[in-house]
């Protein structure tokens, strides 16, 4: 039995959800297909892939069944099946345990399970399992896996807002690498050296990163990671506020996404044109875009979308100025960037809370706020945005 508290507060959910979603919809073809994509069950992914190991582990010789275990693990974190990568992953680890023979592949394995956890932000495990695979790399002598560890210890702590630690990791591991030798690994570092660049400011560089790792991933015909490059190049240009260009990146990127069922790249492309809609003044697609990225980020436990989500549906609040949805929806957003360490992204929510509460003649409030976000961006290189959000604050 549900008690009648329990009862009265989805009632409260409910009408919270209508005020969010309730109005006319008028959408392009393109923007129509993309808010109705039915996402990939994941019982058929698993009926398959299950049969699939079961008749490979009978007939393939030991190392190259390994290796398609760790194939596998891979394309399963692609498609958003977490749950599922981690269990091959560590169904992997198990059958290796410590054969030398096999140190590159538990290393790889290692490494294949910090993505994991970072795609959850789960840092602490994710960063005991880079130490782990960089442990292994180093004693088996392989540079190329040196620098793909330092690659995503850069990645993990440009996601915690930690740049000068990221660029440095990347920097590193750029530098181990040879670009015509490990041509996928170096455009990966090249993509993640141009996310720093476009936080810090430096557009012109990291326009000129992004260009690279596209003519290297369209020359090994690697989609997946292509389409995330369109992604960033989208955001590069939402900072840049070119937003017809934004949209064209981000309809690349989730074009080739839904293709291919790449829910992860699919979800942060959808909250960015739900971001870009918001500024356009065009609050329904917005949320309709924020709706169906909180759809994918919850199936694939994506808290960082989830956190920007909430930002975006207060924003859309906002500018509909129902003020104390769009409080709630900014500490959500608040409190889970919080949670999952994400200084960045905790920070541009404190200066859109900052900013409703100005509106909203709490001044001394915003205040707290946005110098909590002026002092995150301090360290930032960015020193404009800075400027403008002092200039707030006063």
């Amino acid at each position: 039995m549900i008690s009648a508290s329990a009862e009265e507060f989805f009632k409260v959910i409910e009408a919270e959800n209508f005020a969010c979603t309730n109005g006319e919809l008028e959408v392009s073809e393109p923007d129509k297909s993309q808010i109705e994509y039915d996402l990939p069950k994941g019982t058929d992914y698993r009926l398959i892939v299950d049969r699939m190991i079961t008749h490979c582990e009978e007939h393939l010789p030991e190392e190259k069944y390994y290796n398609l275990l760790l194939d596998l693990t891979q394309l399963m974190l692609f498609a958003g099946e977490n749950a599922y990568s981690l269990e091959i992953a560590q169904d992997l680890q198990s059958k290796i345990k410590t054969n030398r023979k096999f140190a590159s592949i538990q290393a790889e394995t290692n490494l294949m399970i910090s993505k994991i956890y970072w795609s959850q932000a789960y840092w602490a495990e994710c960063k005991f399992h880079i130490s782990e695979a960089t442990r292994v790399f180093v004693s088996i002598s392989n540079q190329s896996g040196i620098a793909k560890c330092e690659n995503m210890l850069g990645t993990l702590y440009g996601e915690k807002g930690e740049f000068d630690k990221a660029e440095k990791h990347l920097n590193h591991a750029l530098s181990l690498m040879k670009d015509d030798e490990y041509l996928s690994s170096y455009a990966m570092i090249l993509t993640n050296l141009g996310i720093i660049n476009t936080i810090n400011g430096d557009y012109e560089k990291a326009a000129w990163n992004y260009k690279n790792a596209i003519e290297k991933f369209e020359k090994l015909n690697d989609v997946r990671r292509l389409s995330r490059v369109y992604h960033n190049l989208g955001m590069l240009y939402t900072q840049m506020e070119n937003y017809d260009a934004a949209l064209e990146e981000f309809n690349k990127c989730i074009t080739v996404s839904m293709d291919n069922h790449y829910l992860s790249n699919c979800a942060v492309a959808y909250v960015g044109k739900a971001y870009i809609y918001t500024k356009l003044n065009n609050p329904e697609l917005a949320d309709a875009y924020t709706d169906k990225a909180m759809e994918i980020a919850y199936k694939i436990n994506d808290t960082l979308s989830i956190a920007d989500i909430y930002k975006v549906k207060g924003m859309i609040q906002n500018d509909m100025e129902n003020f104390q949805l769009s409080e709630e929806l900014f500490e959500n957003s608040i409190r889970l960037n919080n949670d999952v360490e994400s200084k960045l992204n905790e920070a541009e929510s404190s200066v859109e809370m900052g900013k409703l509460l100005q509106k909203t003649d709490r001044n001394d409030e915003a205040k707290t706020y946005l110098e909590s976000a002026v002092e995150f961006f301090n360290d930032v290189k960015n020193k404009d945005l800075v400027a403008g959000l002092v200039e707030q604050s006063i």
